[in-house]
């Protein structure tokens, strides 16, 4: 299945999936509604709901009974045109999941499922987290994927293997090991169309000021445009308890580079969209409503339609 809503093949019909009710708290009812909220907010297409659906039936309701408390994520951008929903659990259960997932969605390249499969052989992470991901709501060019996440530190000759290799590969690795940053989260989609990958680096430089002008330089050095100043005063005075440099490649080279603040002040996310002049959408306060938690964290992006603000909830 290609990951572009133009190029998806046909999901198997289903009977659409019960909304959860509207007086239960738990945290899968809550998740669930929330998703919810987003998919009827932005228009999400009829293909985009129904690999949704298909997704929290085969992957995320049967994850969330043995999910350990924060194992369920939602990250959300300030403008909302897209949203990623992940889970994590046991890497027996999860490797079945994800097979029965690619199974529904009838995806003959399981390439990638391989990878995740001699990942978890070569690093022994006991909890893998599989994520849905829909993109673009509402706009012509809508897309959705979906794949894991490993929380393991990786050796730069593993990064090597996993990550496509590109011009921009390259140019990370060399800056990264120049800072002495070695990869501690792996994450790539399970799909075969352009599958894209992540590394996660902690910026444990020092200061959280010493933190993130180490990450800003890291985006200067790979060509990203330096914010302007009243966004760049801004985010050099973030107030969080760590941060995280988050790099997203395809085959093609990169496709986003982040700077992620952890257990920021609840109002991060609003002073630097302000900052940095990034729309707010009003869905996210009816979001954060339904999950009941403040942001667990909030990142600055570099992305191909330009800087976002992304707010990211965890239960």
């Amino acid at each position: 299945m290609a990951s572009d809503g133009s190029g998806q093949e046909e999901i198997p019909g289903e009977e659409r999936r019960a909304f959860p009710s509207l007086q239960s708290y738990a945290r899968q009812d809550r998740v669930t509604r929330a998703a919810y909220l987003l998919l009827e907010a932005k228009e999400a297409s009829k293909e985009q709901l129904e690999f949704f659906e298909t997704w929290l039936k085969v992957v995320f309701d049967e994850a969330v009974p043995v999910s350990s408390e924060g194992g369920a994520q939602l990250r959300v951008p300030t403008d909302a045109e897209s949203f990623e929903l992940s889970i994590s659990g046991p890497k027996e259960l999860m490797l079945r999941l994800a097979n029965r997932f690619l199974e529904a969605c009838k995806v003959p390249d399981l390439r990638m499922m391989q990878q995740l499969t001699q990942l978890e052989q070569e690093l022994e992470e006991p909890d893998v987290a599989l994520w849905c991901r829909i993109k673009r709501m509402g706009q012509k060019e809508e897309a959705v994927d979906a794949g894991f996440h490993i929380e393991h530190l990786l050796e730069w000759l593993v990064a090597d293997i996993v990550v496509p290799k590109s011009e921009d590969q390259a140019a990370l690795r060399n800056n990264a090991m120049s800072n002495r940053l070695v990869p501690h989260a792996y994450a790539a989609s399970l799909l075969p169309c352009e599958p894209e990958s992540s590394l996660t680096f902690d910026m444990e430089t020092g200061s959280m000021k010493s933190s993130i002008l180490s990450g800003l330089f890291i985006f200067k050095a790979l060509g990203f445009a330096k914010p302007e100043d009243l966004g760049l005063t801004a985010i050099t005075h973030v107030d969080a308890m760590k941060c995280h440099l988050v790099a997203q490649l395809g085959p093609r080279g990169l496709t986003r580079m982040g700077l992620r603040f952890l257990k920021p002040s609840s109002s991060l996310s609003q002073e630097l969209a302000s900052a940095c002049n990034i729309g707010v959408e009003d869905v996210l306060e009816e979001v954060e409503a339904e999950l009941r938690v403040q942001p667990y964290f909030v990142e600055y992006a570099a992305e191909k339609r330009g800087y976002t603000i992304t707010v990211g909830y965890v239960l």
